[in-house]
């Protein structure tokens, strides 16, 4: 009888697991912010698109969490908004949103509490969640308190990096900025924290790569020297610069030499910007070889697929996707769709001359 009820308790509990799920809404966000107000709660508005693989992986990962999804369906009054459909494009204006998955709280009248930006895991999800819902560590709680001590080094950093977390290296400017200056022997040691920030903010509002290429021969062994390198790469081959983005990929995998997720975004974007193709073809090719999984071999094929149709060898490009494809084979629609689509552009399309 103690066996019987000893393993019923623990179905009901795995049970429970399985079916913990956030009671998102799915309505215009005028209906959640009504909603929020009659129940004096902040509205949680997940930002999603179609293509977002990390907007899965934290469906699957972080709001099936019975603890994450037990909190906010009682604190807070979720919603589900694509930034890419409908009101959802003007929304994501509104706030300022560009990458995904990008989480926001806000009150009911739409002001903004904070945001969580990129994938997280439960546990540091959940801690970020409840301090803003008590209103700890959000910008303006850390903005209050610089007001209180302008002078205080630790408080210009901390809303420095509440900014840079949100991919705002111009916000973040001015408190780094003040940082180092009240901060000179680096004591606090966020002088390299601040000086990458700063060098980033150049390169977006100037096109500067110097303070770039600076932070890497002055950080050499700087886990962030890495994030520069992969920005110079990106930079460059937006910028058409082939040989500095060559240059670039070869520093960067000099260090990492088995990172095949750069290898692919390197190689996807030289297909885009119909450059380096041979090499983004050797590359990706050596990326396909590093993969475990069979979503991420997938992912790699598709894009040794897309360079080569650039490079205008369809069959070969053809030959890839199917690959692709065939490793999907129990993968469910959503996921599948792009590579069918890019199946069926290759097979109905003449090859790029």
């Amino acid at each position: 009888m103690k066996r019987s009820i000893l393993l019923f308790l623990l179905m009901f509990g795995l049970f429970s697991q399985l079916r913990a799920e956030v009671n998102f809404l799915r309505g215009p966000l005028a209906e959640a912010l009504k909603k929020a107000g009659a129940e004096k709660k902040p509205v949680m508005i997940d930002f999603i698109t179609d293509w977002c693989r990390w907007c899965d992986t934290l469906e699957r990962n972080t709001y099936s969490d019975e603890g994450v999804a037990g909190f906010i369906n009682a604190n807070l009054v979720p919603i589900k908004i694509d930034a890419e459909k409908g009101e959802g494009i003007g929304i994501a204006k509104e706030y300022g949103v560009h990458a995904y998955p990008t989480i926001l709280l806000v009150h009911a009248d739409g002001q903004e509490i904070d945001r969580l930006l990129g994938y997280m895991p439960p546990e540091p999800f959940m801690k970020s969640l409840r301090d803003y819902v008590r209103g700890e560590n959000t910008l303006a709680s850390l903005k209050a308190a610089l007001e209180r001590s302008p002078a205080d080094p630790q408080a210009q950093y901390l809303v420095g990096k509440k900014y840079s977390a949100r991919e705002d290296p111009a916000g973040a400017e001015p408190y780094f900025r003040k940082l180092l200056q009240l901060d000179p022997s680096d004591r606090l040691h966020h002088a390299e924290e601040a000086h990458y920030s700063l060098a980033m903010n150049a390169l977006h509002q100037s096109k500067d790569t110097g303070p770039l290429t600076g932070f890497v021969k002055h950080y050499p062994e700087s886990p962030m020297a890495g994030d520069a390198l992969s920005s110079l790469v990106s930079f460059s081959i937006k910028q058409k610069k082939g040989k500095e983005a060559r240059r670039y990929l070869e520093e960067y995998l000099a260090r990492t030499p088995d990172d095949f997720s750069i290898m692919n975004n390197y190689a996807w974007n030289c297909a885009e910007q119909m450059i380096n193709l041979d090499h983004a073809a050797e590359i990706a090719a050596r990326a396909v070889t590093l993969t475990k999984s069979d979503g991420d071999k997938a992912m790699v094929l598709d894009t040794e697929a897309a360079v080569e149709f650039a490079r205008g060898r369809r069959d070969e490009a053809i030959a890839l996707e199917e690959q692709a494809v065939g490793l999907l084979k129990n993968a469910n629609p959503k996921q599948r769709k792009p590579y069918d689509e890019a199946l069926e552009k290759y097979r109905g399309k003449t090859a790029a001359q």
